[in-house]
């Protein structure tokens, strides 16, 4: 299914746990934040959004753009081009956030697209999930080779789709398993060869991406929910309220506690 939003100002942020999202912002954004990472909302620009990634928007006078969500499956089944977008999934680590600048003409073509498709998503008319699924292909198409990510031609598939199992299953267990050599035992390899497959294919290592997990989850816990540190030290698997707030420092810079009473707080920029 393909839903469709236009900017509003009313609703200043969004999480998606299902689908992907694409961001096409035409104007009017004056700061987007993607899980606490700060990135530039040019005007004419399109970013890809995970499933379960968190999304703030401070908007100025008049923002213009479109939300368009869209499920796994859709990249999957109804793409059959050699995409580099279709490999989307495997970069949402580090600020590897895709993002795509268009000129302002083909800025127009998407926005035509957008409300097109938002078209067909609001009518009877037959087979309108066919249609609007045509024109979001037809702007994944459109916007591949604009895409600030690149395949790595020297990965072969197999390591490509190690990467993606290893990231599918720290997604899933990284409240109770943090150890790479538990995930390599999952996936019936070796650490060893987890860890310079997951090197080679996302240019960090194995661990990095537990810690990601676990930083994202903390982050968010500590912004959205009402739970105690020592809860959400429970909840994210460490058995040491302590050693939890020691790990969080080391990661972030500052303490659980001094983290949650900044309004907004931006680890890094892209």
């Amino acid at each position: 299914m393909i839903r469709v939003n236009k900017f509003d100002k009313q609703v200043p942020g969004f999480s998606d746990p299902e689908n992907f999202t694409i961001i096409w912002i035409e104007k009017g954004i004056r700061s987007l934040q993607i899980d606490f990472e700060l990135f530039d909302p040019t005007p004419g620009s399109i970013f890809f959004i995970m499933p379960g990634q968190e999304v703030l928007l401070e908007f100025e006078s008049e923002p213009a753009g479109w939300i368009i969500h869209f499920g796994s499956s859709f990249l999957k089944n109804r793409i059959e081009e050699n995409l580099v977008i279709k490999q989307v999934d495997i970069f949402s680590t580090f600020s590897e956030v895709p993002k795509i600048i268009l000129s302002p003409k083909i800025g127009e073509r998407v926005h035509l697209i957008a409300e097109m498709i938002d078209e067909f998503a609001g009518s009877e008319i037959p087979n309108k999930e066919a249609a609007a699924a045509s024109l979001l292909k037809t702007l994944l198409i459109y916007c591949d080779s604009k895409c600030n990510i690149r395949l790595n031609t020297e990965n072969h598939s197999n390591d490509v789709e190690i990467a993606r199992e290893y990231k599918r299953l720290v997604s899933r267990h990284f409240t109770k398993v943090h150890q790479v050599s538990e995930y390599a035992d999952m996936m019936n390899i070796s650490p060893r060869y987890l860890n310079q497959v997951v090197k080679k294919v996302l240019g960090v290592t194995a661990k990095s991406v537990i810690h990601e997990q676990i930083m994202i989850k903390a982050r968010r816990e500590l912004k959205f929910s009402n739970d105690s540190i020592k809860e959400i030290a429970y909840k994210l698997g460490f058995c040491d309220p302590f050693y939890f707030s020691n790990y969080f420092k080391k990661m972030i810079g500052c303490s659980p506690s001094d983290y949650r009473s900044v309004k907004f707080h931006i680890s890094a920029t892209a």
